[in-house]
């Protein structure tokens, strides 16, 4: 299989094929140097993906963000990601809320709905074929009740000259939307249609690629076509038939971009049936609760990742699950700036601080700018999300900037501030800690709960002394969030307590505003708890002042701590260095007491019935 490699002075992304009449291919790729500068690359491919030449870099730019659909050349569009063309046919996907609605065009004009459902759809192809087009993408919306779930999977359709919507008789096989290993769901579509009227399908695994024929037999098994170690590939398989009918495919795989030759699909044209073009029900977002007489809370989830990194899934569906389907108020996209051999550079940056701006609604739902800088595990200083005041700031990436102290200093430089996560597993950075810089942490997600080591939500690692409160009682400072760190994977992939792994943190801010300066103001100032995916209401004050207070004062003090769970509240506790100075039993959704501490810093923990938790960001007292 030949293989176009990567280099830190050359990082190759997006390939995308082109057949040529005489034979072979070219195939273009957006090139990266570590620069300012990214530009387009082209290979002379032959029949067998054999490269024979390069030719000169093309279409130099500051950053590319993807390909113009249907055409070779780089546009800075991100819409573009939504839409595909082929010989005239055009399909786009279109999200209005929670809906999701896939469009074709034919070339004689109009337009006609191929699907359409509340739930996510993403990722277009067409393929033009005789007496119509094909049509794939994939979609989180389950087939056997219409709901929407975690896992995404190819659905293809194919649509005639009249606009009649059909679908293959046969169902799909290898589906399975339960998977629950590393390996899992089938995205970002392309299609081959061979002379006979039969169709290869190309997609991406969570950390695969693969290749499925669908025929007059239906669909065979799907073939894997990349190896299946956990890394950061490319989103999209390209694919096309050249002139001597057999089909070129390329991706970017782990290590550079990997050409195969594969003999055209045969086997006949499939059976057709009409399709379904409505499908499911609409499920409204879970509401907040409403019998809440204290300050206003948002939650959002700002750890997560899509396949721009390790994750799956497009970057706007991190925003209109979040929005839409869990009626978060607050949301970020976290992939990794640099891992596993994948990089982000400006161009894919520029795309997706577009996608974060196009989702922000002031007022309605707030969008965060940020990135996973990905450090070195323990005793290096591990992986911290980076928050920035907006866009048009560059990536600074772990390759440039080594050092966890060093990171916190510049990008404190610009406006943004940084946290720890998964601390007890990959370690705190305790010597790079800032309290101004780094005013968070991070310490329940998917990978467990790093309050204190033996939790009874378990955790992934054992670096003891790298939890949260073991490092509070040596004297350190930081506010607590907690988020997903989902890459949309069930159960993540057998390392998560629950099936959803988008709701195993939510950070909450009191914060009476959705908009992104309001809220980054309140985790700044650590007027923010951490809850372990239940939106439970907590308030605690001392003498009128926040959770994340520093206060001077001298002698024991009255703490005040209210919540309201979203099922009974089985214990609320006030923690210090000493352990849990006073605690509660309501046995009810309710709860409201006060306890005396004299300590140097308080934080309340509520545990539900259904074990559910948060914790509140510490109080901390400066005794004279």
């Amino acid at each position: 299989m030949p293989l176009i490699e990567q280099t830190p002075e050359r990082y190759l992304r997006s390939p995308r094929l082109e057949p040529v009449a005489d034979g072979g291919a070219l195939l273009h790729v957006i090139a990266w140097g570590g620069s300012d500068e990214e530009c387009v690359l082209r290979f002379d491919l032959a029949d067998d993906g054999a490269v024979r030449g390069e030719a000169g870099a093309t279409d130099h730019s500051a950053a590319i963000m993807t390909w113009a659909p249907g055409v070779s050349h780089p546009i800075n569009d991100p819409l573009a990601e939504l839409a595909a063309e082929h010989q005239g046919w055009r399909v786009e996907v279109r999200h209005e809320g929670a809906r999701s609605t896939v469009l074709v065009a034919p070339p004689s004009g109009g337009e006609f709905v191929v699907w359409t459902a509340f739930g996510i759809a993403a990722a277009p192809c067409i393929s033009a074929a005789p007496g119509g087009a094909w049509v794939a993408f994939h979609h989180d919306v389950r087939e056997d009740t219409g709901v929407p779930d975690i896992a995404k999977w190819i659905a293809v359709r194919f649509v005639d000259m009249k606009g009649t919507v059909l679908e293959p008789a046969a169902p799909m096989t290898d589906r399975d939307r339960d998977l629950e290993g590393e390996e899992q769901g089938f995205e970002f579509p392309a299609i081959v249609v061979g002379d006979d009227g039969a169709i290869d399908l190309f997609g991406r695994g969570s950390h695969t690629m693969y290749r499925q024929r669908l025929n007059a037999r239906g669909f065979a098994a799907r073939v894997r076509i990349d190896d299946a170690q956990w890394g950061c590939r490319g989103r999209r398989v390209t694919a096309a038939r050249i002139a001597n009918g057999t089909t070129l495919a390329a991706w970017r795989g782990r290590k550079g971009i990997r050409i195969e030759s594969f003999d055209q699909p045969s086997g006949g044209a499939p059976e057709l049936v009409e399709a379904k073009v409505e499908v499911g029900e609409f499920q409204p977002a879970p509401a907040h609760v409403a019998a809440w007489s204290g300050p206003q809370v948002l939650f959002g989830d700002i750890q997560q990742h899509s396949s721009h990194s390790d994750g799956v899934g497009s970057a706007d569906e991190t925003y209109l699950r979040a929005r839409y389907r869990y009626g978060d108020d607050f949301a970020a996209l976290t992939d990794h700036e640099s891992f596993l051999g994948k990089r982000i550079g400006p161009g894919e940056w520029a795309y997706l601080q577009a996608v974060t701006e196009r989702h922000d609604e002031p007022g309605e739902f707030a969008t965060i700018v940020a990135y996973e800088w990905t450090g070195k595990s323990y005793p290096g200083p591990g992986h911290k999300c980076i928050y920035l005041p907006g866009s048009g700031f560059p990536i600074i990436s772990r390759d440039d900037v080594p050092e966890g102290r060093d990171i916190v200093q510049k990008i404190s430089a610009q406006g943004a501030f940084t946290g720890p996560h998964h601390i007890g597993w990959t370690g705190a950075d305790v010597s790079g800690h800032d309290p101004e810089g780094q005013p968070v942490w991070e310490i329940c997600s998917c990978h467990g709960c790093y309050e204190h080591p033996d939790h009874p939500l378990g955790c992934r690692g054992e670096l003891n002394d790298q939890f949260a409160k073991p490092l509070l009682d040596a004297g350190m400072r930081f506010g607590f969030i907690a988020n997903s760190d989902s890459h949309g994977l069930l159960w993540h992939h057998g390392e998560c307590r629950k099936r959803d792994p988008f709701r195993t943190g939510l950070t909450a801010v009191i914060c009476s505003t959705r908009t992104r300066e309001a809220i980054l103001e309140a985790i700044r100032a650590r007027r923010c708890y951490a809850t372990s995916g239940a939106k439970i209401l907590l308030d605690v004050h001392v003498a009128g002042f926040p959770m994340g207070s520093e206060l001077d004062i001298d002698g024991p003090v009255e703490v005040h701590a209210r919540a309201l769970g979203t099922t009974d509240i089985e214990r609320i506790e006030l923690v210090t260095p000493g352990g849990v100075a006073a605690s509660d039993e309501p046995k009810s959704p309710s709860a409201s007491f006060s306890g005396e501490v004299d300590d140097r810093y308080v934080y309340c923990r509520v545990t539900q019935a259904d074990g559910e938790m948060a914790w509140s960001s510490p109080i901390f007292f400066n005794h004279p």
